[in-house]
């Protein structure tokens, strides 16, 4: 792993293959999506090409390891009335993001860990961002370490107590 190179770059419309075969992937469904509705390559191209061609707030991102496709990253600024319901002030700048590897046999080793901690650089340096949130399942123990690791705090029980809110403040430079 010292010698893999990780990589973050804009999504393409060439990667609609790599999310029609991750999002089809029950191990990827089970905490992002629905696992009985595998995507097919039209809701694919629905779903992203509005974020592809800049017409979506969300800003959609592939990972790259070793110059090969293996997951998928997104972030979005949170609106007023998602903010308040957080419990956060409206003059704040919250983004969300949401990520997975899409080869289940990448699983637990550390490269979720590298993924967000490098996303959350480029946030950073790209977004006026002031505190970043995410909402893992509370079954997803394996998600819910990454972020951990990678300096988010438990805020509290979301969504009928189905996820974890999860925020990390940005340094302000």
């Amino acid at each position: 792993m010292l010698t893999d190179h990780l990589n973050i770059r804009k999504m393409t419309e060439s990667d609609y293959v790599f999310m029609a075969k991750w999002l089809s992937t029950k191990e990827v469904l089970a905490f992002y999506g629905d696992v009985n509705s595998p995507f097919t390559m039209e809701q694919v191209k629905r779903k992203y090409e509005p974020r592809v061609r800049g017409e979506s707030p969300v800003s959609s991102f592939i990972v790259e390891l070793n110059n090969l496709p293996i997951g998928y990253m997104q972030h979005y600024k949170i609106n007023a009335v998602e903010q308040k319901a957080f419990g956060y002030f409206e003059n704040q700048v919250i983004y969300g993001i949401d990520q997975f590897i899409g080869d289940p046999q990448l699983f637990n080793k550390g490269y979720g860990t590298i993924m967000v901690n490098d996303f959350l650089d480029m946030i950073h340096h790209t977004t006026d961002a002031e505190v970043i949130i995410v909402d893992p399942e509370i079954s997803n123990s394996r998600a819910i370490r990454c972020y951990e690791k990678c300096g988010f705090s438990k805020v509290k029980k979301i969504n009928n107590e189905n996820n974890f809110l999860m925020a990390i403040h940005t340094s302000i430079s």
